[in-house]
């Protein structure tokens, strides 16, 4: 793939495998190009199983006179204008030219070009080997999440059940039962114990003299009172006057108004006046 003629051909190659992209994916693809029809590169496609993924741009190492084919204008024009992705893989890992720009993506060598495309192959076979397993994993992790939440709910039911509430009243209702009752035991002895010490500084202190003195201080009491009452001022020849209208004591001749009714009390009985003016 290199001399004269050989941008075209690789332009035209370029150009061909859209062309047979286009028509495969359409379902136009009538005749595949053989050996019979040349010795052109288009001649020497062998027809895929399916529609084209990419198209490798490739060659082996060489001078740059070998491979300046991928520097010319008419290739990197037909790998813009290619609606497939191209990876360009020309020469040596050293070895730049134009293609390695204008394509998709470059590869340092052919090998590493084969590398790259294939990679996702293997990976997809290594995946489709251990689906079995991951999924038995999956399954029984899935498994195992729904028995834990199966689980979970049972004991958020069992502590929602109604008898688990009666059962959890009943024992409250018994807590407090015990609860009075201690302190109902509780207060019967202090009291008990209240009694009994009243009780017994009751006897020490003996009633009787107790009884005696309080009289006593009775006495002496209604003794002072009546030497304080009026009965006791008005049998010294003191007199209360009064108004007759209001019963209102009168303290000061001031108060008295020419032609008021007055009270006036003595030790025995009263004396009923009129102020003159």
């Amino acid at each position: 793939m290199q001399g004269d003629g050989a941008a075209a051909e690789i332009a035209a190659a370029i150009g061909l495998l859209n062309e047979f992209n286009t028509n495969y994916s359409e379902g136009r693809v009538t005749r595949v190009p053989d050996s019979s029809d040349g010795e052109n590169i288009g001649a020497r496609i062998a027809r895929p199983a399916g529609g084209l993924d990419l198209i490798l741009l490739t060659r082996g190492g060489g001078s740059l006179e070998d491979l300046w084919a991928f520097n010319e204008e008419a290739v990197a024009r037909a790998i813009a204008a290619s609606a497939l992705p191209v990876v360009s893989a020309v020469g040596h890992e050293i070895d730049f030219t134009i293609s390695d720009f204008v394509a998709d993506f470059r590869a340092a060598t052919p090998s590493a070009a084969a590398e790259i495309i294939t990679q996702n192959v293997f990976a997809s076979r290594e995946f489709v080997a251990e689906a079995p397993a991951l999924l038995a994993r999956a399954a029984r992790r899935g498994l195992e999440t729904a028995l834990e939440s199966s689980g979970q709910l049972r004991g958020r039911l069992a502590r929602l059940h109604p008898r688990r509430r009666l059962d959890e009243s009943l024992q409250r209702l018994d807590d407090s039962q015990s609860g009075l009752l201690r302190c109902l035991k509780t207060a019967v002895r202090s009291r008990r114990q209240s009694f009994d010490h009243a009780a017994a500084r009751f006897l020490r202190a003996k009633p009787s003299q107790i009884l005696k003195a309080r009289r006593e201080a009775l006495r002496q009491a209604e003794a002072r009172l009546r030497l304080l009452g009026p009965e006791q001022v008005l049998a010294r020849g003191y007199s209360i006057t009064t108004d007759a209208a209001t019963g209102k004591v009168l303290r000061d001749a001031k108060q008295v108004k020419p032609g008021q009714r007055l009270q006036t009390r003595l030790k025995t009985g009263q004396i009923r006046s009129i102020a003159e003016p």
